[in-house]
């Protein structure tokens, strides 16, 4: 019996302590991601030119890329296209984005609190926002992507509502929402382009 307390109490630790491990993870990691959806907006301002954050949704030869890479794109007068101006980055493996505006953020205390703070058009949800990119090896990607105006403000084509929404979450794809614990919501106002975090 006394083995099989002992036994019981270090599961116990080491689940919390895993636990605690998932959730710094996915804090680092959408800290990152906010860092850089700011960075984007300065340098819309600073450059008076848009600015694209872009998140991978297919990449047929590298699918452990989709909804977890992402760079920026900065209009460019002299070409008169989009060009990439900052480095890939990416999501841990165990991390990424959702495809779909998930359910489970209505379960969150912070929905219990202020019910505004999940109204918004999920970024990866709406038409017409999506562009191509290919790179020197000839690896095609398609994105789904936020833009900054010279205003600082957030827009995507077809997007209408205050909010434009990210969620990440921590867990393997073939996790049922049921069992998703750990998430973070990204809400971008497109009013000013300032980026909000929520976490459960």
């Amino acid at each position: 019996m006394v083995v099989l307390g002992v036994l019981s109490l270090a599961m116990a630790i080491v689940g919390g302590s895993l636990m605690t491990l998932r959730s710094t993870h996915l804090s680092v990691a959408s800290g990152k991601f906010a860092d850089f959806v700011n960075l984007c907006r300065a340098q819309a301002i600073a450059g008076h030119t848009a600015v694209r954050v872009g998140v991978v949704t297919s990449s047929p030869g590298n699918p452990e890329e989709e909804y977890r890479k992402y760079s920026a794109w900065k209009w460019s007068k002299r070409s008169r296209k989009f060009e990439q101006f900052a480095a890939w980055e990416a999501l841990p493996p165990e991390i990424s984005f959702e495809p779909q505006a998930p359910d489970y953020v209505r379960d969150a205390d912070y929905f219990a609190s202020d019910p505004s703070a999940v109204r918004g058009d999920h970024v990866f949800s709406l038409e017409d926002n999506e562009f191509e990119t290919t790179d020197i090896d000839g690896n095609r990607r398609s994105l789904s992507f936020v833009e900054f105006s010279p205003a600082g403000r957030a827009s995507t084509p077809s997007g209408e509502l205050r909010n434009l929404v990210f969620v990440a979450r921590h867990g393997q794809p073939d996790l049922i929402p049921d069992e998703i614990e750990n998430w973070c919501q990204f809400n971008i106002d497109t009013l000013t382009g300032r980026i909000q975090i929520h976490r459960p």
